[in-house]
């Protein structure tokens, strides 16, 4: 009968160490990347700057490049660089100002 008590205690502080030593978390996966797409999220004034700034300055971008493209354009039929000159003064631009999200720059670093 002792023997058999003493199995059982050492059975049971086996059983109490293993669960205790798991890591225990209210929070599940879905906490972690709320979090951090909170932290991806540009503030105010960021935004309003984007917004009365830089678009007006992509917009202005997206007419100089449409001129510029069309005074390259029989240069750029000689050499063979047609795309490359619209994908450069049209497309960037345009993607620029009118595809972005409010608030987030190309080459931005995340924040921390």
């Amino acid at each position: 009968m002792q023997r058999r008590t003493i199995s059982l205690i050492c059975a049971m502080a086996l059983a109490l160490f293993l669960t205790a030593a798991q890591p225990v978390s209210a929070e599940g996966p879905a906490f972690d990347i709320a979090q951090r797409e909170a932290r991806l999220q540009p503030d105010g004034g960021i935004m309003l700057a984007d917004v009365l700034i830089a678009r007006p300055i992509g917009m202005a971008a997206c007419a100089v490049g449409l001129v510029g493209t069309v005074l390259a354009l029989p240069f750029a039929t000689f050499s063979g660089n047609i795309y490359a000159v619209a994908e450069r003064l049209v497309v960037e631009p345009f993607v620029y100002t009118f595809q972005r999200p409010v608030g987030h720059f190309p080459g931005e670093l995340p924040s921390r």
